[in-house]
């Protein structure tokens, strides 16, 4: 069977293009550069040169394929164009959704996440409880516009599923949207030495094997039009430290800083965007939702798609080990360069 997965370049992306071409799919890699580093090469993985806003192209490259995987999307903090957000989030979604109304694809699934519910007060939010707040995140509120649009094309008769990840953790490359990644990644360097507050504010950690996993459990079982969190374990910072303390052997004096420190900062850090155009370190908006927890429960997911969810040690511990074995191979690299040069 022929699959298309957009987005196969991220981070849940190429672990999910690897794990159908291991099954047996015949995957097409849709991404904008065809020998993109983080792109999976195997003899299953098609490359496709391809891009969400530019609908005439997708019905060509959805020919062949019965399912899509939609994951395409703009999840970085800020951008220099603000309205990439709704270009690529809502209106590449809505071009997908056309497309494949307009061929043979049996069905979707959509990674959304879940980050359409913002922040929890008490309880872990569901996929039937609303939003407690407004959408200052612009990535929030156009992933939510974008379900928006999936919600029309199911009521159109179009065979959709969507998924909503929470934190996603796992083995993969260190990037701008991957945020744990580069917590673990900082602290293994000792340049993450930093707690939020007083620590105790929660976040949903959920393990990228896990969450791939999801995906195909949702495309082989889940209910049209629904929605599935693919979560993990609700964990604050100071246990997140401490696991990962506990796991590394590294135990790195930690400093907390109070939450008007980081609003300060995150005031200058827009103020000298708005001034120099230079990207920003942290916005307002980010730091105002170290306020609050996000919580989730993934019981719907467990009981209709018997999602799993990995003990976030045993999570962490290989995260850690893959992010180790990263850094000695390019030091490895580095030293087997070197040393080619000093003999040349």
């Amino acid at each position: 069977m022929k699959v298309l997965v957009t987005g196969a370049t991220g981070f849940i992306g190429r672990r999910l293009t690897l794990s159908l071409a291991t099954a047996g799919y015949e995957v097409k890699a849709l991404c904008r550069d065809t020998n993109h580093p983080y792109l999976i090469k195997h003899q299953n993985i098609e490359p496709v040169l391809g891009n969400i806003l530019y609908p005439q192209g997708l019905k060509r490259v959805m020919a062949g394929c019965s399912q899509v995987y939609h994951m395409a999307a703009l999840a970085k903090m800020w951008c220099r164009n603000p309205d990439a957000y709704h270009e690529t989030n809502v209106i590449g979604t809505r071009n997908v959704l056309e497309a494949a109304k307009q061929t043979d694809i049996n069905r979707i699934v959509y990674t959304s996440t879940c980050g359409v519910w913002g922040p929890t007060i008490k309880h872990p939010m569901t996929e039937n409880d609303p939003r407690i707040c407004g959408f200052p995140i612009a990535y929030e509120r156009t992933k939510y516009l974008a379900e928006l649009e999936v919600q029309n094309f199911v009521r159109q008769g179009l065979d959709v599923v969507i998924v909503n990840p929470s934190r996603v953790y796992g083995e993969g490359p260190v990037t701008d949207s991957n945020t744990v990644a580069k917590m673990v990644f900082g602290y293994l360097k000792g340049t993450w030495r930093f707690i939020p507050g007083n620590g105790e504010q929660v976040a949903n950690y959920a393990f990228l094997d896990d969450v791939v996993a999801g995906h195909i459990a949702a495309m082989n079982k889940g209910l049209t039009g629904e929605r599935y969190i693919l979560g993990g374990h609700d964990i604050s910072f100071n246990d997140f430290f401490k696991t990962l303390q506990q796991v590394t052997g590294i135990q790195q004096s930690m400093i907390k800083v109070p939450l008007k420190v980081i609003e300060f900062y995150s005031m200058l850090q827009w103020l000298k965007t708005r001034l120099t155009g230079l990207p920003p370190v942290f916005l307002p908006e980010f730091a105002q939702r170290l306020h609050f927890d996000q919580k989730y429960s993934s019981n719907k997911a467990v009981n209709q798609l018997n999602y799993t969810i990995t003990p976030f040690a045993d999570g962490l511990r290989k995260t850690v080990d893959h992010l180790q074995a990263s850094v000695q191979q390019t030091h490895q690299e580095s030293s087997s360069t070197i040393s080619e040069l000093c003999h040349n």
